[in-house]
């Protein structure tokens, strides 16, 4: 329930998702920021430009992997801008999105005790994501890395999402699917199932007791 005068934001959307906002929020008296309305960005070259009804900046890429994180941060920048008890400046802004550390967002695992399963050569990346939204936006990603490499998914999922939806995004795009239990969790989806449902979309699957003894198979490949 969002309180009435109070100030709403709304990051970039599906045009008849934001129909559907705009609607749930029309009675609302709260001060509304809504993307490609009061605020948007365009890429360049050398970064993005921030463009509100007031301001206009030239800002470096965020460090951040994936586009879509270009359009998060124009989100925390028309936020940011708008809340009366910070004075943010656009040197703060700049200085500060090339500094990002968004753990879980295509995080890159470039240290640590999973490093010591895989070879140099290879990558560990970590993405929160468990929608199909979230989904197409790691494939985007995934689409700008060395085609000759295989890509491996290490997977567990709740037993509430959109499994399918979400696993056939990466159909033609990753070698393989490992199924793992989410540990300290209830509610997750079997790893045996989330196997099937994988194999079920085309994907090569197994399963895997941990992380851990997914990596050692992987690493073996």
């Amino acid at each position: 329930h969002l309180l009435s005068n109070s100030k709403i934001f709304i990051a970039e959307q599906k045009n008849d998702v934001l129909e559907k906002i705009k609607k749930n929020i029309a009675k609302n008296s709260s001060e509304k920021f809504i993307f490609g309305e009061n605020y948007s960005y365009n890429k360049n070259n050398d970064g993005f430009i921030y463009k509100d009804k007031l301001h206009e900046m030239n800002l470096p890429l965020p460090n951040l992997l994936g586009e879509f994180q270009i359009s998060n941060c124009s989100t925390a920048i028309a936020t940011a801008k708008n809340l009366n008890q910070f004075n943010i400046t656009e040197s703060h802004i700049k200085k500060s999105i090339t500094k990002i550390k968004s753990e879980g967002r295509l995080q890159n695992i470039t240290k640590g005790k999973l490093r010591k399963y895989v070879s140099k050569n290879n990558q560990i990346l970590i993405d929160g994501a468990h929608n199909p939204l979230a989904a197409s936006a790691v494939k985007q990603y995934l689409e700008t890395l060395n085609s000759k490499k295989k890509i491996f998914m290490i997977l567990g999922m709740m037993a509430n999402k959109e499994h399918k939806k979400f696993i056939q995004i990466f159909k033609d795009k990753i070698h393989s699917i490992i199924a793992l239990d989410i540990p300290n969790q209830v509610n997750f989806l079997e790893k045996e199932k989330l196997s099937k449902i994988a194999q079920s979309c085309g994907i090569p699957s197994k399963t895997e007791n941990s992380i851990e003894s997914a990596l050692k198979n992987i690493g073996k490949e």
